[in-house]
């Protein structure tokens, strides 16, 4: 392994303006090692008031939302509606690299923050600045209302959603908040490759970004789909979304438990492993079928009727085995199988930890470590860390103004007791 040299992003201040909606763009930026100053007004941010809280008492400070999508930032809590406020964020932008900002086209612009004049405090235009908004900046529903349904309602995710089980079935939504999420993914790659450019030529740039396009960039094959064919795809129960119905992919076990029977061997080898495993178990039913020998019948969707045999055969494994069995079973036997988890089975995975995917925050007083889920990958050089638990509210104003400003006692005194900062 190589010598670690520090985080991917040291070095690197952001000052991170964003609502909800935007959070999570700052929080993948600050695992990565950049200091990330969460800029709030001084009565706190809305994401604060996003349940469920720890130990279910509402509280500014204990909301898990807030937790999860600002771990790692500093808070400075500063009325920047107020001209001495955004004056102060206007001074401490000069030592910053990345402004990431999530308010309706023009807030920035009405408050003396928009990229223009970010860059004219600086000296230079070598700022990046990333604003997500639902739609854009400009177009024609650049002012439109917004929600997180309504994120997934019109870039296209909710109408790949649904069951096929239930006649008349509506289309459902993702988890909550499932458009921040894809926007904020975004947001942070268009960030990191403009601040790569502007290490590589020292140019900055303003990344605009749409959660409605990011939205549509993750419905899989629906909108290629819907281009080349000009029609949609049907939605299915727990599986992908396709032009003709397919063969259901999940069966309960002996119990309760689903189990995903997706993945079938391609080759011949494992397929006849897979094949004697079954056997094994008594319930081998089609499965010998010559016919299967043939991958082409293998494949779920396929139309043909010793497809179907065969699954109605392994639903009947399905139902004579324990989920964790089955889904053993098949992978030991070269079978692409799963098992539905909840989140708290996903905890109780010795593979997880194995990997050393959790990680623990120390939030101190009564609720003491927080397991946090980690990063989805692993950096030899330049470690993913998650080093602080997300700020209360004003934790860092006093540091931040004293230690990068150079303010006063006297004068930090005068701004809190005018309500400018907390």
């Amino acid at each position: 392994m190589m010598p670690t040299s520090g985080r991917a992003l040291d070095g690197v201040r952001v000052l991170d303006f964003t609502d909800p909606k935007g959070q999570y763009m700052g929080r993948l930026l600050s695992t990565l090692g950049a200091d990330v100053i969460k800029i709030e007004a001084p009565g706190g941010d809305s994401g604060r008031r996003i349940g469920p809280f720890a130990q279910d008492r509402p509280d500014p400070n204990g909301s898990l939302f807030w937790w999860y999508n600002n771990v790692g930032k500093r808070s400075l809590a500063i009325d920047v509606a107020r001209m001495d406020g955004a004056a102060i964020v206007r001074r401490l932008s000069t030592s910053a690299q990345v402004v990431l900002e999530s308010f309706d086209p023009g807030v920035m612009r009405t408050l003396g923050l928009d990229y223009a004049s970010l860059c004219e405090a600086r000296g230079g235009e070598d700022l990046v600045m990333t604003s997500l908004t639902p739609f854009g900046q400009d177009g024609p529903r650049a002012g439109w209302a917004w929600s997180d349904a309504v994120g997934l309602a019109l870039g296209g995710p909710m109408s790949s959603c649904g069951y096929d089980t239930i006649p008349g079935s509506p289309p459902i939504r993702p988890t909550e908040h499932h458009s921040f999420q894809i926007g904020g993914h975004y947001g942070a790659m268009g960030t990191l490759l403009a601040l790569l450019h502007a290490e590589l030529t020292g140019a900055g740039q303003y990344v605009d970004v749409s959660i409605h396009e990011a939205c549509a960039c993750t419905t899989e094959v629906a909108v290629p789909y819907a281009l080349l064919r000009e029609g949609s795809l049907l939605r299915q129960t727990g599986r992908h979304a396709a032009a003709q119905a397919t063969e259901p992919w999940q069966y309960p076990a002996l119990d309760g438990v689903r189990v995903l029977l997706y993945g079938l061997a391609r080759n011949d080898r494992d397929w006849l492993r897979l094949v004697d495993w079954v056997d094994e178990q008594g319930h081998v039913g089609s499965l010998r079928d010559p016919e299967l020998r043939d991958p082409r019948k293998r494949q779920l969707g396929s139309g043909h009727e010793v497809t179907s045999r065969m699954l109605e055969d392994l639903a009947t494994l399905a139902a004579s085995l324990p989920g964790e069995a089955v889904y053993r079973g098949g992978q030991e036997h070269g079978a692409a199988w799963g098992v539905i988890r909840s989140p708290d089975d996903n905890l109780a995975d010795p593979h997880w930890a194995d990997r050393g995917f959790f990680v623990r925050a120390d939030h101190g007083g009564a609720v003491g470590d927080v397991t946090y889920p980690g990063a989805p990958f692993q950096m030899s050089a330049t470690p993913w860390a998650m080093e602080r638990r997300a700020p209360l509210l004003g934790e860092h104003t006093s540091t931040i103004l004293r230690e990068e400003l150079d303010l006063a006692s006297a004068d930090l005194a005068a701004l809190c007791g005018a309500g400018v900062i907390a």
